[in-house]
């Protein structure tokens, strides 16, 4: 009986070179209307393009190595969601803040936080997001005179 892994089986390592050539892709996609220059003066497009090519050579070591190998590497495992709220937490205030003001995009930083963390309350949420959200405004809308739009 053979160790080879089956070749329907998804594995991190696919995952990752396949991450890495499409990434590399879109580097090669971006600079190559920018000047290359020369090794002693690079133009805008030198690193993005040593970049791409690092990446290509990466993804497709990492292919090669699931392909080829005798052992059988990791099965890819979904990620937990937990860390990706925090994430889209600080996105979301990012998109927010101008259509909903301060506190609105501020609140629905700390409640994505919030569920982030797990083990929330609804009257600890509330109560971190005023004590937080006042604190901030006094910090800086008070203490710097940092004009932020509080309401839309």
């Amino acid at each position: 009986m053979s160790d080879k892994k089956s070749p329907s089986k998804v594995t991190a390592n696919m995952l990752s070179g396949v991450f890495f050539v499409l990434v590399a892709a879109c580097f090669y996609v971006g600079s190559r209307n920018l000047g290359m220059g020369t090794n002693f003066q690079p133009g805008p497009g030198y690193m993005p393009t040593i970049i791409a090519a690092l990446m290509l050579c990466l993804g497709i070591l990492l292919l090669a190595q699931d392909f080829w190998s005798e052992t059988q590497s990791e099965a890819w495992v979904a990620p937990k969601v937990r860390p990706f709220l925090a994430v889209a937490g600080i996105i979301g205030f990012a998109l927010l803040i101008e259509r909903v003001g301060f506190l609105g995009a501020a609140l629905f930083l700390i409640v994505l936080a919030c569920i982030a963390y797990g083990r929330i309350r609804p009257l600890e949420v509330l109560l971190l997001a005023a004590a937080l959200i006042a604190a901030c405004i006094l910090i800086f809308v008070v203490g710097l005179g940092q004009r932020i739009p509080l309401l839309p």
